[in-house]
């Protein structure tokens, strides 16, 4: 979702203005979303190692915890989740998002699968006909090392794992669809470097609107998955 449909970059500022509120500045939102970002991966990744799980407003929570002790900040961690959680159901939609799903939900099933709770996501998705997986509901993570996440998609839509095309934004996307035998397509809208350990992705895109080649008779997918680490 996040990165690959909705930008939420422009939500960053926001969120921190409600925290920070007079002590608010960019080069500040910057700083504190990024230790508040490296928090939440590295908890996720130990939650993960540990073969366990949590839902994306405990690990926030978590995380939004060490931030405000780091930073001697004082605000209430569990209020801060809810405004960071509903900034981001106000993200807005990448420019090519609303024409490709229209599109591509006329000649594919699609379905999104995301790293995170539903109530953090943007309910845009509600004008398609699509199937939402998420973390929350399946109690696990797209690249844990039960794949139950894909396992799901797979089992839902009564496929081959080589009939699914799964595009996303991140390591996770590629690296636990590959796990799983479906092909992947990095999105990779800042124009990275791929640097992961693993298998690198199927295909690689800079925008939703290049995935049409892919998507060309000759080129077999029965399914499309669109998805984002949350």
């Amino acid at each position: 979702m996040f990165q690959t449909l909705v930008n939420i970059e422009g939500r960053r500022n926001r969120i921190w203005k409600a925290i920070l509120q007079q002590d608010f500045s960019e080069a500040r939102a910057l700083e504190l979303g990024q230790a508040l970002l490296n928090h939440y991966f590295a908890k996720a990744a130990a939650i993960r190692d540990a073969g366990s799980f949590c839902t994306s407003q405990e690990i926030y929570r978590s995380g939004f915890e060490k931030v405000f002790q780091e930073h001697r900040l004082n605000f209430d961690c569990h209020e801060a989740v809810d405004i960071l959680f509903a900034e981001h159901r106000l993200s807005d939609l990448y420019a090519d998002t609303g024409p490709f799903l229209q599109k591509i939900s006329e000649a594919y099933q699609v379905c999104i699968v995301s790293d995170t709770d539903t109530l953090m996501l943007p309910d845009f998705y509600k004008e398609y006909p699509i199937k939402l997986f998420t973390s929350e509901d399946y109690g696990s993570y797209k690249n844990d090392g039960l794949n139950r996440m894909f396992a799901e998609v797979i089992a839902y839509y009564g496929v081959q794992p080589g009939e699914i095309l799964h595009i996303g934004d991140s390591a996770s996307d590629v690296l636990g669809a590959a796990r799983a035998g479906i092909r992947s397509c990095w999105i990779n809208r800042t124009g990275s470097a791929w640097k992961y350990a693993g298998q690198p992705p199927d295909y690689t895109v800079g925008n939703l609107e290049e995935i049409y080649a892919i998507l060309e008779p000759g080129v077999h997918t029965a399914d499309v998955c669109l998805t984002e680490l949350g």
